[in-house]
């Protein structure tokens, strides 16, 4: 029978933290950038087992004594020397019990965004190599209830390609995923990172302008061509150069400044964060 207090803290003096089983946390973070023209997602090489000399997104163990926002750029900077990255935020959390083999752990998994040149990648603590690869989705519908995608990672100076064939289905109101790498691969991803780099592509090709998203990838000031293409590259898609500026357009701010290319002077722009808290919309 449970013991009833009358105060809370006569209940915290007898709780006792051991009556639970507690799960170690850990953060992963899926670092993109647009590179020579092509979307990039930073991987690690594993130092250590579980998973050694396989690739993985950055991360690590969560400290008893830090916020998980903390936890992330502390991991980015120790594992890839990333120390300035422009924007971040929790993607999802996963919690399948044999997701590790070490113990229970619980994974809180980040996306972030930055222009490549604010970053000088180094390999450290449990990482071997720090490495850009190509990454792509392409996705297609079998039914209503499930899509079929392929996510294709590609470092071609190291000769490394992996590829997953991705399952979405529609479970009573959640989304089953399922990964299977490709017989053409010649390597692998650690753990269920590809569920992670899966749900962050999804978050970029479909959200990347309308949420903002975009303008992480960019220099602090930015052409509308720049940003077209930057948009291109990610979606894989051609757009109507008219129709996509003047979507953009409400979500920037106009400088004084301007460049020249093509022999024309181009203004340039930056981005209003505070764009939904003003009048007028997207559609």
């Amino acid at each position: 029978m449970e013991k009833y207090y009358e105060t809370e803290k006569e209940f915290l003096e007898n709780y006792n933290p051991g009556d639970y089983e507690r799960p170690s946390v850990t953060v992963d973070a899926a670092v993109f950038s647009v590179i020579n023209d092509n979307l990039k997602v930073l991987l690690i090489k594993r130092k250590n087992h579980p998973w050694k000399d396989t690739w993985a997104l950055p991360g690590g163990f969560v400290n008893i004594d830090e916020s998980l926002d903390d936890a992330v750029v502390r991991e980015l900077k120790e594992e890839t020397g990333a120390s300035d990255i422009k924007y971040f935020r929790q993607l999802y959390t996963l919690g399948k019990p044999d997701r590790d083999p070490r113990m229970r752990v619980i994974d809180v998994s980040y996306i972030a965004l930055t222009p490549h040149e604010t970053l000088n990648i180094k390999a450290g603590d449990d990482a071997s190599e720090a490495v850009w690869f190509d990454v792509s989705k392409k996705s297609s519908f079998s039914s209503e209830n499930r899509r079929n995608s392929v996510i294709i990672l590609e470092n071609k100076e190291l000769n490394i390609k992996m590829e997953y064939f991705i399952i979405d289905k529609v479970m009573n109101g959640y989304i089953k995923r399922e990964s299977k790498i490709k017989s053409i691969s010649n390597s692998i991803l650690a753990a269920d990172h590809i569920k992670i780099i899966n749900m962050a592509m999804d978050e970029l090709q479909n959200n990347v302008a309308e949420t903002g998203l975009l303008f992480n990838l960019l220099p602090q000031l930015f052409t509308l061509k720049e940003a077209q293409e930057v948009y291109q590259i990610i979606t894989g898609e051609k757009v109507d150069t008219p129709n996509f500026r003047r979507k953009i357009k409400p979500m920037l701010i106009e400088t004084n400044k301007s460049i020249k290319t093509y022999n024309k002077l181009s203004k340039l722009y930056k981005f209003n964060p505070l764009f939904k808290f003003m009048k007028g919309d997207l559609c």
